[in-house]
């Protein structure tokens, strides 16, 4: 038995657990992933170092602005750039240190997790939530914070033939996500992307391209190229050396240098296409279901931490009114 119980390891999930175990209260994180982070992802490639999901913050909000200043100040994050190179707008671009995935891991501190925990539905059992995993084990839970992409929720839900309202299905049924191919590539030499390493080129089918090692990732020349969304559509389910040697030719001319070696990671929820016009849904209470994440309210990574802040902010001002 748990008090709440927070599906997802993202940063929704985390800063609604980080909130929630602030406050005092009882809190589980699961996901089935292997690890935390979600789309703030990082790995290594031989000798080299990717991030492969996310690749910046910006900060708009004051609350994710404080968010922003506590990771700079401690060390976990820093200015990456301020503006793309060739436009006018001048926001400032954050990124984690030494990756995009120790933001995650800062926020996950202390916090009871759970990783490798594939949760398969959850019912409406005698007034608490019970919880089935895909490896048979069972928890129950007095609440919960769903944060996984919302076609994802909303399966978890339908498994277990928990009630929605019409207007409920319908808001969730609209926010659908654009898939997205990302290629990590280890490159024979260094990449011609000026400083700050991110090139944002005129294509249908590549969105952008991060030089790793320019942006202070990685200590050798390696990229991470993400496929347009219409490209990813198409070639979602190809063959990951046929599809790795069409965007390699596709961005051949932009780094100037040859590629050794590459991996292909799929995102079939890369980001939101439509977002809700609210931080987070509440499906009910008593027992408590709420859904959130970065297609509530705005995407990126800032959407997703104010998403899951505001979603913890409702559970406890509902547990202090009860």
């Amino acid at each position: 038995m748990v008090d709440i119980l927070v599906i997802g390891a993202g940063l929704a999930g985390l800063s609604a657990g980080k909130k929630l175990a602030d406050k005092g209260y009882q809190v589980l994180v699961v996901d089935k992933g292997k690890s935390v982070g979600g789309r703030l992802a990082s790995r290594s490639l031989e000798s080299a170092s990717f991030d492969y999901g996310a690749q910046f913050m910006t900060a708009k909000d004051p609350r994710f602005l404080d968010q922003v200043n506590i990771w700079v100040s401690n060390g976990t994050a820093e200015l990456w750039f301020r503006g793309y190179p060739g436009r006018s707008e001048n926001y400032k671009r954050w990124r984690g240190v030494p990756n995009m995935k120790e933001l995650a891991r800062s926020l996950a501190g202390a916090l009871n997790i759970n990783t490798a925990r594939h949760v398969l539905r959850i019912t409406l059992q005698q007034g608490l939530w019970r919880v089935d995993f895909k490896d048979g084990s069972v928890i129950c839970a007095n609440n919960i914070l769903l944060t996984p992409p919302v076609p994802q929720s909303l399966e978890i839900i339908d498994r277990g033939n928990t009630k929605l309202s019409q207007d409920q299905r319908f808001r969730l049924q609209q926010l659908t996500y654009d898939p997205c191919i990302a290629m990590l590539a280890l490159l024979e030499g260094p990449s011609k992307i000026i400083s700050p390493g991110i090139l944002i080129p005129n294509s249908d089918d590549i969105d952008w391209i991060s030089d790793n090692m320019k942006k202070g990732v990685s200590q050798i020349p390696s990229v991470t190229i993400h496929a347009s969304s219409d490209f990813s559509k198409t070639h979602f389910n190809e063959d990951s050396d046929e599809v790795g040697r069409k965007i390699i030719k596709l961005s051949k001319s932009m780094l100037g240098v040859a590629v050794k070696h590459f991996a292909i990671h799929r995102w079939r929820y890369s980001k939101p296409k439509y977002v809700d016009a609210e931080r987070f849904m509440l499906i009910q209470n008593n027992p408590t279901l709420i859904i959130a994440g970065d297609a509530f309210a705005g995407p990126r990574v800032e959407g997703a931490f104010l998403s899951g802040c505001s979603a913890a902010e409702a559970l406890i001002a509902h547990f202090e009114q009860y």
